[in-house]
């Protein structure tokens, strides 16, 4: 597994996981919406709507009595953000001439036979449409610190990595903020090096037997 491919695969289990808490806040958005309907029908079928008060006034509600305020809450809804995020995502899906299904499902299983050039172009699509859906759900990035162990790039050393934590577990990756793959002969063993790659390997790689000791996601 090169780590073009490795990047779009942490990336598209991002973007699968961000956009899980955008379709809640969709859904949310129209349960909200159907309430705020029943209510206004409720209150229109009130028995006091069009009677007589004491005072010879009707009670018609008017002025302030009754506002129904049409206009939505926001210029966009939850659900407006999750259809062009997924608008995005199947042109990305058919671009890549993924088979019909889940779109992320068809992205994450074309990207293992993906070159490493178009590995690196989807990681960047997908690295972008989480920033994105992230930003707008205000979700922290899916990582979290992994101190104490050193980066496996011998000329690097480094010791404050982080773990990718998106999608399941057996598939969480580990990144060197700081350390670039300096192509063929980088200390980074991954299977075609690429020279100004930024460093990733799997969790189990670096982590080896304590893989089950891996800090928990944060999200």
């Amino acid at each position: 597994m090169t780590s073009h491919r490795l990047w779009a695969l942490a990336a598209a289990y991002a973007v699968r996981d961000a956009r899980t808490r955008l379709a809640q806040l969709a859904t949310l958005d129209h349960r909200r919406a159907a309430d705020h309907h029943l209510q206004a029908a409720a209150l229109l079928r009130s028995p006091t709507y069009g009677t007589r008060h004491a005072i010879g006034g009707h009670g018609d509600p008017t002025g302030g009595s009754l506002l129904l305020d049409t206009r939505p809450t926001r210029d966009t809804t939850w659900a407006d953000l999750y259809r062009r995020s997924t608008d995005r995502i199947d042109w990305l899906a058919s671009t890549l001439r993924c088979d019909h299904g889940p779109t992320i499902g068809r992205i994450l299983a074309a990207i293992p036979a993906l070159s490493p050039g178009t590995a690196r172009i989807v990681a960047q699509h997908l690295t972008d449409e989480d920033a994105w859906v992230r930003a707008a759900c205000r979700m922290t990035p899916a990582t979290t610190p992994l101190p104490g162990v050193a980066c496996p790039n011998p000329r690097c050393g480094q010791r404050l990595l982080e773990v990718l934590t998106a999608g399941p577990v057996d598939v969480w990756t580990v990144r060197c903020p700081v350390c670039l793959c300096i192509g063929q002969g980088c200390g980074c063993g991954m299977e075609g090096a690429t020279e100004g790659a930024l460093h990733i390997w799997p969790r189990t790689s670096v982590l080896g037997a304590v893989a089950g000791a891996a800090p928990s996601p944060t999200n």
